[in-house]
């Protein structure tokens, strides 16, 4: 049990580690190529608008097939994708490398999915703590070398091309190091693993994955009871994408400082969260109450967002509040997380966690788009509708309390579709 974790742990790591050395540098590289700042934004929204689509589908995928097939998959074609992006030269080849990961980029949800299978109810909040803890680690270690790198000659190029070698010996440590935990429900088949049709219908789901797999997904969640959840935290996903989605780009252009710069100022994020990642398993049983712990969350970024929409004119006290925020998505996003797996059944894990990823998604398509028609208003305009953003989502926990009632997590059995 010990060195499964330990290695879904490391593969958080390097996830980040990859996506971070080469994230803070793409909205200023596209600049470079000539994109406007609306075009800028809109390139920065393909990623979630495709993610909206993909998500419910590999996480639905991974529930039929396996964690495991599904994560190998996924980061081999993610790397695929930076490798694109390290050789584009145009914007048609940029949008197109966003697609590519899109559409595969979805390996923090499914190792998540993977701990939760290991993992008893108990311990799931401190083990997704450390789970981010160490996925921040990456990100405290990525944009230093990616900062670095960008500033030698063809900088991005490189950057792009580690980021890719990164996925790379990832998905060799998960083919490696990790057994498939997937357990086949009694009631939805009861043939034997090593049987024929068992191995029949595993590869049917590996293979034959089709937009009617995202209807019969959509239909079996009872949205009568999450819809609340799903809305509140994509009002706190938005706010926070939508302040940080070109952040690269105004902290360039408000303060002109370096990539190496923004590399240690993202890096300092990181140490942030990391730091009260590993102290998020005894907060949350300090509270022992989940909806609790993510309502008083929601309360401090609406009071951080606030404070940072006035402060944008000194550098240091800009950062300076910036600390908090690191801290208020750390703790919110287990918080969240907890409270998404502990409304649903089980054996419907990867499905939910797959459809708070769309949720996610949603915010991600419209986050950067909308930030860049802001910006081109007032450079303070996203902190302050993220903060407007995230008291609806205050207000909706008010009105609708997010704890357990009894029979609130029933997952409707989906109906198939001819």
């Amino acid at each position: 049990m010990f060195l499964q974790n330990f290695t879904l742990y490391l593969s958080g790591f390097l996830d980040l580690f990859g996506v971070s050395m080469i994230f803070p540098l793409l909205s200023t590289h596209v600049r470079d190529l000539g994109a406007s700042s609306t075009l800028v934004g809109t390139i920065g929204s393909i990623y979630g608008g495709i993610q909206l689509l993909s998500s419910p589908l590999v996480g639905r995928w991974s529930d039929v097939s396996g964690r495991r097939f599904c994560l190998l998959w996924c980061l081999l074609l993610t790397a695929t994708g930076y490798i694109t992006l390290a050789i584009a030269s145009t914007l048609t080849f940029v949008m197109l490398a966003r697609i590519v990961n899109g559409l595969f980029k979805h390996s923090q949800s499914l190792t998540k999915s993977l701990l939760a299978d290991l993992t008893s109810k108990e311990d799931q909040s401190a083990v997704l703590g450390t789970f981010n803890a160490a996925s921040s680690f990456g990100f405290i270690v990525g944009p230093l070398i990616g900062g670095h790198v960008a500033e030698t000659s063809n900088g991005f190029q490189k950057v792009g091309l580690i980021s890719a070698f990164v996925f790379i010996a990832n998905s060799v440590l998960i083919y490696m190091c990790v057994e498939d935990r997937k357990k086949t429900s009694s009631k939805d088949n009861k043939l034997k693993p090593g049987s024929e049709k068992s191995r029949k219908k595993v590869s049917l789901g590996e293979n034959n994955f089709s937009p009617k797999i995202f209807l019969e997904t959509f239909h079996s969640v009872n949205w009568s009871k999450l819809w609340d959840l799903f809305l509140i935290k994509f009002c706190m996903g938005f706010s926070i994408i939508l302040f940080r989605s070109n952040f690269s780009l105004v902290m360039r252009e408000a303060f002109q400082i370096t990539p190496k710069t923004i590399g240690y100022l993202m890096s300092y994020s990181g140490c942030v969260s990391a730091f009260f990642g590993l102290l998020v398993g005894y907060i949350a049983k300090l509270y022992n109450n989940d909806a609790k712990l993510f309502m008083h969350m929601a309360i401090f970024q609406v009071v951080t967002l606030f404070m940072l929409s006035i402060i944008h004119e000194t550098f240091w006290l800009y950062v300076l509040f910036l600390t908090p925020l690191s801290f208020i998505t750390t703790v919110s996003r287990v918080a969240g997380t907890s409270l998404t797996i502990q409304r649903g059944e089980r054996k419907e894990i990867g499905t939910l966690l797959g459809f708070s990823q769309s949720v996610m998604s949603i915010a991600r398509m419209l986050g950067p788009f909308i930030s860049g028609l802001v910006l081109d208003i007032n450079k303070s305009g996203p902190a302050f509708i993220g903060g407007v953003v995230t008291l609806v989502a205050v207000c909706i926990m008010i009105v609708r309390p997010q704890g357990i009632v009894e029979n609130s997590t029933k997952i409707v059995k989906p109906e198939k579709l001819d």
